[in-house]
């Protein structure tokens, strides 16, 4: 059997482990492959209607349904790919041994699976990046590569119409802060919104003011287990697990930094900022992955229903093999009013 045939990678690609991610792991739920060059979607915004009053022996009255809308996205295009030359297989790789060292034909094959494991990490926190942007703005903006770089300007914009963004009128770091009141204010706009809140992730910064505010501490004093408690501890991946608000949410404070596509440092959590909300608020679709397998007069397009389709392809000419990871992903939010964004500081 041929090792590089792409159905032989699909394969050896599924069977890798997928990297956890937070954000992705916590708020998005994979609804799977659509087999459609768009996902259709109900949208709505959450409402509370109350029953109508009506005259006795008179029947009933008419009551509107929760209206919605049925939209359709499409399908952004993710494709990392990392190129194997001839002066790549001449040279011992990183912590191979240097007596008895492998052969070109051993060193590609492994080059090949470690490829293909970093690819399969670099979607996931495409993905990651993909929910935080829809967490903190409500949108999602995709931009593409060319081979000339990047386009100056974005090509996909999906716009939610999220308005659930919370501002205090007193900075969690200042004097007379109503840290309290501010965490019911935003939790009644999730579930005015008829979401639930069971989460809030801060960024250290937030929870630092929170944990150095006197007078939000003292509110836990002497407060049941099942009131309120603050127990902080470390849970990976820069999770920080600080205990239950009087309401019985989970606080978590979330550090970590990504290097953006323009090359500069970003926090996860943005300084200042907090995320309220439950689980699964989002659905991740993925499209069919098409493209061009063999060379020549065999040359095809071949469409495949996965969510990771991997490519092995070479050019005789310059003696390089590419091999390519694509996944065609969208993200959309369950219901745009289910979560809140805060900045407290």
């Amino acid at each position: 059997m041929n090792i590089y045939d792409t159905r032989a990678l699909l394969a050896a690609v599924e069977q890798l482990p997928r990297d956890y991610s937070y954000l992705f792991d916590t708020f998005a739920h994979d609804a799977g492959v659509i087999e459609d060059d768009h996902a259709i979607y109900d949208y709505r915004k959450g409402s509370q209607r109350m029953a109508p009053f009506v005259v006795p022996g008179a029947g009933g009255v008419p009551m509107m349904r929760d209206g919605f809308e049925t939209r359709e996205i499409g399908f952004c295009t993710i494709a990392p790919e990392r190129t194997v030359e001839n002066i790549d297989l001449k040279n011992r790789m990183f912590g191979e041994r240097i007596l008895g060292a492998m052969t070109p034909e051993q060193r590609e094959k492994k080059m090949v699976a470690k490829d293909l494991a970093d690819m399969k990490a670099a979607i996931q926190l495409r993905l990651e990046w993909m929910v935080r942007q829809v967490l903190l703005t409500g949108k999602l903006e995709i931009f593409r590569y060319t081979s000339e770089g990047r386009d100056k300007k974005t090509t996909l914009v999906a716009n939610y119409g999220f308005t659930n963004n919370f501002t205090p009128l007193t900075k969690w770091d200042q004097v007379g802060a109503k840290i309290e009141d501010d965490m019911k204010a935003i939790f009644d706009m999730v579930y005015n919104g008829q979401g639930y809140v069971s989460k809030m992730l801060m960024a250290p910064d937030v929870a630092a003011a929170m944990l150095e505010n006197s007078a939000y501490i003292k509110q836990f004093d002497g407060r049941n287990i099942n009131m309120g408690e603050i127990n902080t501890r470390y849970r990976g991946k820069g999770i920080r697990f600080i205990g239950w608000n009087s309401d019985g949410v989970e606080m978590y404070s979330m550090s970590g930094t990504f290097t953006d596509d323009d090359g500069t440092t970003q926090r996860i959590i943005p300084n200042g900022k907090l995320i309220a909300g439950g689980e699964d608020l989002f659905d991740v679709y993925f499209g069919p992955v098409t493209q061009v397998e063999d060379m020549g007069k065999n040359a095809k397009h071949t469409t495949y229903m996965k969510k990771l389709v991997p490519l092995h392809y070479g050019d005789i000419n310059t003696g390089a093999i590419k091999n390519r990871l694509t996944s065609c992903p969208t993200v959309v939010p369950r219901n745009v009013d289910a979560w809140a964004v805060g900045t407290m500081l």
